[in-house]
């Protein structure tokens, strides 16, 4: 019993080990937008199923330890966990079969396998998360002739709250949003993009966004000096 309880502690390991890249990913989202997902959670199988195996198969492989009858003791099942958890990729990247073919030695292990099947179930995974945020765009963007205005003017108010170590990058996000005058659409889904990656969740930017929208009704001055980084689309 006690085996398979380390086994499941080193699964879990594995999984928040794993986890963390996405969170280094995805600063700017909510923990429901990132994992709630069914392609994270086949990769968090993935992981675990993983790391479950090279757990069973720890106290077998000579190269990543000089003592086997130490992880095969039933008192070192915590440190067998902990090894598997931590370390299961590293393991994985070993050559588990060695096969000799017209005098040259082949390595076989894991890591072919993990990393195609763990880039498929990832780059589905951004897809959708990408996709949520187009349709959190479609709830906040109406088409109206104030809309690109209005997110500019979104994004330059957020950028006044930042560091001032952080604003020039950002400035330059807003630079690769204009370039090429893209037209109303396009243009205020690269903004949303800017303004998510500024706030909290979906519900902040959009408080922002309608924040905006009210101080442009109430000021036209404001929404003409932003319609003078938008000639294309305001024409005098």
């Amino acid at each position: 019993m006690g085996f398979v309880f380390w086994g499941i502690i080193a699964a879990l390991i594995a999984v928040i080990v794993s986890s963390v890249e996405l969170l280094t990913r995805y600063q700017a989202r909510s923990i429901p937008e990132i994992f709630l997902s069914w392609y994270y959670l086949c990769f968090a199988v993935l992981n675990a199923f993983l790391c479950f195996v090279v757990y069973l198969l720890l106290p077998s492989i000579g190269r990543v330890t000089t003592n086997v009858d130490l992880l095969s003791a039933p008192d070192q099942l915590p440190a067998r966990a902990i090894a598997a958890g931590l370390g299961y990729l590293v393991v994985a990247r070993l050559s588990i079969i060695d096969l000799t073919i017209r005098g040259g030695t082949y390595g076989f292990g894991f890591d072919g396998i993990y990393q195609a099947v763990a880039q498929y179930l990832l780059g589905h995974h951004n897809k959708s998360v990408r996709r949520k945020l187009r349709e959190d765009f479609g709830q906040v963007y109406n088409g109206g002739e104030d809309d690109p205005v209005v997110f500019l003017g979104t994004v330059r108010m957020l950028i006044t709250q930042l560091p001032d170590s952080e604003k020039p990058e950002t400035e330059d996000q807003v630079g690769l949003a204009l370039r090429d005058e893209p037209p109303p659409g396009e243009l205020c889904l690269g903004l949303y993009f800017l303004i998510r990656d500024l706030t909290s969740d979906s519900e902040d930017a959009a408080n922002e966004i309608e924040r905006k929208r009210e101080e442009i009704r109430r000021d036209s001055r404001s929404a003409d000096e932003l319609k003078n980084g938008l000639s294309w689309l305001y024409k005098p």
